[in-house]
């Protein structure tokens, strides 16, 4: 019986040392070698597992690199390194360095692009300035950059202590209120805005069928922003303004008959055209880069995108054209091409190098993509659904985003309504 129970205690005690020591890690010894790295591909933030011996475990000594661009470092344990892949990396070899010497492993990594949302600015519902981890916003719907790589957003609003309209700028770090509707008579529901050819000149319209006397004004650029707001059109309901980018013509959208007027240096206006037959609302034009197509969204008994080309000699219209959706008081998010399309209340737009059209889709809560060839896809958002989600772009969830801007970053930015934030979509 003694015998049998010193048995016992001895396998016990092998037993426990040899478990101990499959979990023990063994110090580097020698000279380090490689083998393999998994996965093979993916795209930023893909962890990497990098397989070999005699690594070490002080990540001060440990660099890895990614075609070129290094990777950051989450452990070693002397013979598996864990690195995640940086942004933007592309496809190309995998590198390990241990105490400045360098390891290539055999395979290349193939680094696939995806396309992600973020939150830029903002996070709940205020008007605070400050710097852009402290700023809140308050309904931001439009948006544009400036020269300087400045960001300029309206906040359409009412009479109301807590939702005063305002023009503001983000830029080196701080939001910056220029204009508010607590400190003017002049203006209530700022809506579309654009710069002159110089972009020393802001141009900003005012539906003043609420508040306000201004119909159309304008700001001279000054060190802090734009300043000296002055009033060029006391007309009410002009929901929309765009600054041709060769002539320097100024356009408005009027309300009444959703007609497109040209602004005359007398201070006048001439109507050119109308988008369709009854009060669509307009909600955004914009010019392509040659000044030779115009781009009108329509709301509200239109739900739809037009275009209408423009010659910049002769300044004359043609003929407008529907480009997607159903030139009707129909909603719906379903894709597909030309009048097939369905929208709800596209708003502010953007092209991108290759004139792909970007739309923030409000009330569907998505930014829609249309080809030159009216080809409607959804480019971020789940169609129909509102939330505050980032991530992928299939998975991003907005509410009510109103305004999108493509940024000197080349990344889409998107004024989020009523999320009270600005959203950055980036290709990574």
């Amino acid at each position: 019986m003694l015998l049998l129970s010193f048995l016992i205690f001895t396998m016990s005690i092998t037993g426990c040392k040899h478990t101990e020591a499959e979990e023990m890690v063994i110090p580097s010894i020698g000279s380090p070698k490689i083998n393999l790295y998994t996965p093979t591909s993916g795209g930023f933030n893909t962890e990497l597992s990098l397989y070999g011996n005699n690594f070490g475990t002080d990540l001060q000594k440990i660099r890895v690199t990614v075609n070129g661009v290094d990777a950051e470092i989450s452990g070693s344990n002397g013979r598996i390194v864990t690195a995640k892949v940086p942004k933007n990396a592309g496809t190309g070899p995998v590198k390990l360095f241990v105490d400045q010497k360098e390891y290539t492993f055999n395979q290349q990594f193939q680094y696939g692009y995806q396309t992600v949302v973020s939150t830029y600015l903002g996070s709940t519902g205020a008007d605070v300035d400050g710097d852009f981890s402290s700023a809140k916003l308050w309904g931001p719907r439009y948006l544009k950059w400036d020269k300087n790589n400045a960001l300029y957003f309206v906040e359409e609003g009412e009479s109301k202590p807590d939702n005063y309209a305002a023009l503001r700028m983000a830029y080196n770090n701080q939001v910056t209120t220029l204009l508010n509707a607590s400190q003017s008579p002049l203006f209530e529901r700022l809506r579309g805005f654009d710069f002159s050819v110089d972009q020393n000149t802001l141009y900003i319209s005012n539906d003043n069928n609420a508040n306000g006397t201004i119909g159309l004004g304008k700001l001279t650029r000054a060190s802090s922003g734009f300043t000296n707001l002055s009033t060029l059109l006391t007309n009410s309901g002009l929901v929309t303004v765009v600054v041709n980018p060769i002539t320097d013509e100024v356009f408005v959208a009027l309300y009444s008959g959703a007609k497109i007027c040209r602004l005359n240096p007398n201070g006048s206006l001439t109507e050119l055209f109308a988008v369709g037959s009854g009060n669509i609302t307009i909600m955004d034009m914009i010019f392509s880069k040659d000044g030779q197509t115009m781009y009108i969204s329509a709301a509200y008994r239109s739900h739809s995108v037009y275009k209408v080309k423009y010659n910049t000699s002769s300044k004359v219209f043609n003929a407008i054209e529907l480009l997607a959706g159903p030139n009707a008081n129909t909603t719906g998010n379903a894709e597909g091409v030309g009048a097939s399309a369905r929208f709800n209340t596209p708003a502010q737009m953007d092209l991108d190098e290759n004139g792909n059209l970007y739309v923030a889709d409000r009330k569907n809560h998505c930014i829609r993509k249309i080809t030159p060839d009216g080809v409607v896809s959804t480019y971020a958002g789940v169609a129909g659904t509102k939330g505050l989600q980032n991530g992928s772009a299939k998975d991003a969830k907005f509410s009510d985003p109103e305004g999108c801007k493509f940024g000197p970053d080349g990344a889409l930015y998107v004024a989020d309504t009523w999320n009270n934030v600005i959203r950055r979509i980036a290709v990574e």
